[in-house]
């Protein structure tokens, strides 16, 4: 019998400064309740203004605060709060996101001896909470308001591996470009660690391209894309509390930073009811 440590956890994701998918494929449990603190660093000298890449640093700090509860065993809700510091000139509260995640189907593999597939809609809202600043080299975000829906297909194996896709399109109300998202994710999750890779990417759906100017350089209009790689490193100190570490790298994009991010927070598990995920 192989006890599998569900774990979950998230770094902030936002137009301007993003790292993995808003959602994963792993579900509480009813009653259950996670809490992440964590803080990211993006080191960006580069900046694609449009698709062409040019000198504009934004070094990008944030404290980032997560918290997923079960509401019942297919049915988990998330809510991100990010503070958000650009080259160490703007500093705000940027986009709290509200999310809802349902499994609706589950197809287990010769009878669940090889794993299991299970099926989920996501859904969210996230908006600005501030009024921080949306232009120049500095600006924080876009101010977006973003309804955000998205199906997810998460496989895993009695062994430990997991894989999970996801897709969606994301509604932003004017005058910022709606977008669609996908992501990818593949990794290892044991009773006494949890590593993972993944890809994030964005393509904007029309919107003007970064110019530089003052009066040009507002960041609402702008169409992002991007396309992200990272991966993570957990380890529970014991039953309630856990850290983690991660990386990611910018590939390319359209009107966003080119750099490097490292990530480090504490997991806290307060035990409301959990249980570990057991598979024979």
């Amino acid at each position: 019998m192989n006890k599998i440590a569900i774990i979950l956890f998230l770094t902030l994701n936002t137009a301007i400064s993003i790292g993995q998918g808003r959602v994963d494929g792993f579900l509480k449990g009813k009653r259950n309740l996670d809490i992440a603190l964590g803080a990211n660093a993006e080191l960006n000298p580069k900046f694609y203004a449009g698709y062409n890449l040019i000198n504009l640093p934004r070094t990008i700090v944030s404290a980032n605060a997560f918290f997923a509860y079960g509401i019942t065993n297919n049915l988990d809700v998330n809510l991100s709060i990010p503070f958000i510091s650009v080259n160490g000139v703007e500093n705000n509260i940027q986009d709290i996101a509200l999310f809802l995640k349902f499994q609706y189907a589950q197809l287990k593999i010769a009878d669940g001896k090889k794993g299991k597939i299970n099926f989920l809609i996501a859904g969210g809202f996230s908006s600005n909470i501030t009024n921080y600043q949306t232009e120049g080299g500095s600006a924080i975000g876009q101010q977006a308001k973003v309804l955000d829906i998205r199906p997810v297909i998460h496989y895993q194996a009695n062994s430990g591996f997991f894989a999970t896709i996801q897709g969606g399109y994301n509604y932003k109300f004017d005058p910022v470009p709606n977008a669609t998202v996908f992501a990818a994710k593949f990794g290892l999750a044991r009773a006494t660690w949890y590593a993972d890779i993944w890809y994030d990417g964005q393509i904007g759906i029309g919107g003007t391209d970064y110019l530089g100017a003052p009066s040009l350089s507002t960041f609402r209009h702008l169409g992002v894309d991007y396309h992200k790689i990272g991966g993570t490193f957990y380890k529970p100190i014991n039953d309630k509390l856990g850290i983690y570490g991660g990386a990611s790298y910018m590939l390319a994009g359209r009107n966003i930073s080119k750099g490097v991010g490292l990530s480090l927070g504490l997991v806290f598990k307060p035990n409301i009811k959990r249980k570990k995920i057991t598979e024979e």
